[in-house]
């Protein structure tokens, strides 16, 4: 990038400074030349971490495996294809739960089921076969010393939720339900689940859904016309990325609007467009804890009543209390992350009295999702962003964009340069698998370092790399293009995309969004006051992508957000709620964890001293202690005691890492002077117990995989050529080369 340096030199401070003799000589840009280590290999470990891309591709540490083949119709016989794949559509939908074997792939104990409950809960499926249905996508890990005797399996699961809306439980079960086993306890039996609407659970809220066509199934007509949508918005950026941006992006948030509305005209009152808020999820998790309840007894007798009516307010709700050593039966064990917490909170609020122990992990602000916009979420962002200098200066050359003698300051000054001359002149990139250029905007790169904030100890050692090979000339060599082909064939994936999280967060507002340009501008600088990645945050799917939504979701919107004067009682639960926050967090700031606390009595919470969204984002040995205590012991922390709104006194945990001295760095550093000194990991274990180590691991592979979905939250609906993985990795099961020959 040639051009980069020496427009910088004559415009701005210089973005790089030559070393000679160990000292480095201001003003004198360096030769581009080719590092030591390879570049093709470092692109996809860091951008493995950094984009949280899993789902579209195959990484290194992820797991994820993909293939691409025409689908004969033997692959319909079998639940799991030679491949370790398994067809969704093989597992026979069930109003009680039918477990089988799948996705060996992910690991040979896993067990599927695809669990039948109500579309609509005021239209039970015991009044009319007729009735429409949800099948809901589950995944269970068991615990130890399971035989086929269902009463072997404990009294109750617990259920987990990565976040969203829209995340796919069943996915993060296949991926996380191993470690967390190992970090928490391996008796304890994992379900992850797909959220109506989400994933594999079926209906499914997808506006592209598609009819079989050109000898492609369905799925692949969607995936390649939200492929085209997704790269037709990409020139347009981000909110304040040019003085027609927001106008242009409102208007795409109404052109998806209105193809969601089509199908949900399609579909009518059948529609699940129309049942995918969140009081319906909370409905589904108290028939998956029933159904595991009548699966465990052995019984056949008819299923139990659904949760058909709205239930009593819970602050008109007698509460039976549980005493730490009580049984669990019957009640929700449960660990949400994200939007997850929002499910969880919400599920207390509606059935309170099953509760059996709810940990609620980077807490939304239930008050502030239900209005048209969430406003102050990222409060903590620029915060973070500001860690990421810090934390490479104090880690030297063992940050790649760290020069010798910088400082923070001059460090973020250049880092500003390098945005200044990208929003004047994108950088043009040709990758190294497609003939066919991209374009790599400020914009770009404002996403990614906003999905990095999300965990910094993993991703910001990776930014480092992205920011000096975009300085040394070298970003194509980390972008990839789609290669056309792929789409001659029906690709078969463990997940398919939706519009889950749109069609989740629009139907859950309480006050609809329906603004004109000039006045959605001002809701924009009312963020901005926040923070300065507020046109990032101003274009997700819940925000300004539900400006024009036009469906109505049945069911009332949830209470949160009930005027203050009413002045609610805070609800009381069969056992205490546990929530957990970051000290600094960039979309769930640890403000918003205190005020859901307060809404229920006797709730507790944990603030983690470190930076990113959710605890999982630090590896600490006290947080997951006083996790495993929680779930095992029924131990919950000493409430908070309030002196104003966010200070008073409330349990705490030191993180046990940061960025560029974590559980990932393994190697071992020489420093001059010095001689060898231990890497991050040795350094984090050194006098652990052998039990602590295992858990600590197992906590970090948990962290990893987490990782990746919160990234991939914070950017679904967009296209990114810096996220975009190259998709020929989805041949890789396979000898043969994705062709369009008809005859292959």
């Amino acid at each position: 990038m040639a051009s980069l340096k020496s427009s910088l030199d004559s415009s701005t401070p210089p973005l790089l400074e030559e070393k000679q003799d160990d000292v480095f000589r201001s003003g004198v840009p360096p030769p581009s030349r080719k590092p030591t280590w390879g570049w093709g290999r470092l692109s996809v470990a860091a951008l493995a971490i950094v984009s949280g891309i899993g789902f579209i591709g195959n990484f290194s540490q992820g797991h994820f495996h993909y293939g691409y083949h025409h689908q004969e119709p033997e692959h319909q016989d079998s639940p799991t294809d030679s491949d370790g794949l398994t067809e969704w559509s093989t597992i026979t939908p069930s109003e009680k739960l039918v477990w089988q074997p799948c996705f060996r792939v992910f690991g040979d104990n896993l067990q599927c089921a695809r669990l039948t409950v109500p579309m609509d809960y005021h239209r039970p499926l015991n009044q009319s076969a007729d009735n429409p249905k949800v099948h809901i996508a589950m995944v269970l890990q068991p615990g130890a010393n399971r035989t086929d005797d269902p009463s072997s399996y404990s009294e109750s699961p617990l259920l987990i939720n990565p976040g969203g809306p829209g995340g796919s439980g069943a996915i993060f079960a296949m991926m996380a339900a191993t470690p967390i086993q190992t970090a928490i306890g391996p008796d304890r039996d994992i379900i992850g689940f797909d959220p109506r609407g989400v994933g594999a659970t079926t209906p499914k809220a997808d506006c592209f859904a598609s009819p079989d066509s050109y000898g492609l199934d369905g799925r692949n007509i969607a995936y390649l016309s939200r492929f085209n949508w997704l790269m037709s918005g990409h020139d347009v950026g981000i909110v304040n990325s040019s003085n027609v941006a927001l106008a242009k992006l409102n208007t795409r948030s109404k052109a998806l609007a209105k193809l969601c509305k089509r199908i949900d005209d399609t579909e009518g009152d059948n529609s699940i467009f129309r049942y995918s808020n969140t009081p319906n999820v909370a409905r589904d998790m108290l028939s998956i804890v029933n159904a595991w309840d009548e699966w465990r007894s052995g019984s056949d007798a008819a299923p139990p009543p659904e949760p058909m009516q709205e239930p009593e307010p819970a602050e008109l709700q007698t509460v039976p209390k549980m005493e730490p050593g009580d049984s669990t039966k019957g009640k929700l064990v449960y660990w949400g992350f994200s939007y997850g917490t929002l499910l969880g909170a919400t599920f207390a609020s509606m059935f309170p009295d099953k509760v059996g122990r709810i940990i609620l992990d980077g807490v939304v602000d239930a008050d502030h999702y239900v209005d048209k916009v969430a406003k102050d979420n990222i409060m903590d962002a620029d915060a973070i962003w500001d860690s990421f200098f810090t934390y490479c200066v104090e880690a030297k050359h063992r940050c790649q964009f760290y020069r010798f003698g910088d400082k923070p300051e001059n460090m973020k000054t250049r880092f500003n340069d390098i945005m200044s001359w990208l929003e004047k002149e994108p950088v043009i990139a040709i990758p190294p698998n497609w003939n066919s250029p991209t374009l790599i905007t400020a914009s770009d790169f404002k996403m990614i370092i906003f999905s990095a904030l999300y965990a910094p100890t993993l991703a910001f050692p990776s930014i480092a790399v992205l920011l000096k090979a975009l300085v040394d000339g070298r970003l194509h060599e980390m972008v990839f293009s789609t290669p056309p082909a792929l789409f001659c064939h029906n690709m078969t994936m463990p997940l398919w995309p939706d519009d889950a999280q749109k069609v989740i967060g629009c139907s859950d507002k309480r006050y609809r969004l329906n603004e004109g340009v000039d006045k959605l501008q001002e809701i924009f600088e009312d963020i901005a006051t926040y923070s300065s990645f507020a046109d990032v945050w101003m274009g997700v799917s819940f925000n300004l992508g539900c400006n024009g939504w036009e469906i109505d979701a049945k069911d009332p919107p949830m209470r949160w957000d009930d005027h203050p004067i009413h002045k609610p009682e805070p609800i009381d639960t069969s056992f205490p709620v546990l929530f957990l926050s970051n000290h600094l967090d960039p979309v769930t700031p640890l403000h918003s964890a205190l005020k859901m606390t307060r809404k229920f009595s006797d709730a507790s919470i944990i603030e983690q001293k470190a930076e990113g969204h959710c605890t999982l984002s630090c590896i600490s040995l006290c947080m997951l202690n006083h996790i495993r205590a929680y779930l095992d012991k029924g131990i919950v922390p000493p409430s908070p005691k309030y002196d104003a709104d966010d200070k008073g006194e409330w349990a705490t945990c030191d993180c046990d890492e940061k960025p560029w001295l974590s559980l990932n760095e393994n190697a071992r550093i020489r420093k001059k002077g010095v001689g060898v000194v231990m890497g991050g990991r040795a350094q984090i274990l050194e006098g652990k117990t052998a039990e602590e180590k295992v858990g600590m691991l197992a906590y970090n592979g948990l962290r990893r995989h987490f990782a990746k979905f919160a990234s991939y939250e914070s950017r679904v609906g967009r296209y990114n050529p810096l996220f975009e993985v190259h998709l020929d990795g989805l041949n890789r099961p396979y000898k043969e080369e994705p062709t369009c020959d008809k005859s292959s």
